[in-house]
């Protein structure tokens, strides 16, 4: 097969580019899932201690209750990880196949109107 006009009319470039930005988009979310967590559970040692030495009790509860709501929102969206990966690899083949066919272009190019 000769790619030739392909790549010089620019067409055979735009699924590519989908396809690596939508790869690295997944690899910077999973990173930030991991960094988040580990790093959250870090700076909650570090501060556990300085939390308890606060007197006012409602104030305690309720720093603890942030941090507990935040972990827990943390732990669901890495359980729908799997589903957003999918995702993302749906919508790669599906940029894959459209980007090499003419799919949603008019022959002429120009509008009905």
């Amino acid at each position: 097969m000769d790619f030739e006009p392909y790549e010089k009319s620019g067409q055979a470039n735009v699924a590519v580019g989908s396809i690596i930005t939508l790869i690295v988009g997944v690899g910077v979310a999973t990173l930030v899932l991991i960094f988040v967590g580990s790093l959250g559970g870090q700076t909650w040692e570090l501060v556990e201690s300085d939390i308890d030495a606060i007197t006012n009790t409602t104030i305690k509860d309720s720093i603890k209750d942030g941090v507990v709501a935040g972990f827990d929102s943390l732990k669901q969206t890495g359980e729908f990880l799997p589903i957003i990966v999918l995702a993302v690899v749906i919508s790669l083949v599906l940029a894959l196949v459209l980007g090499f066919t003419n799919f949603g272009r008019t022959a002429g190019g120009g509008s009905a109107l």
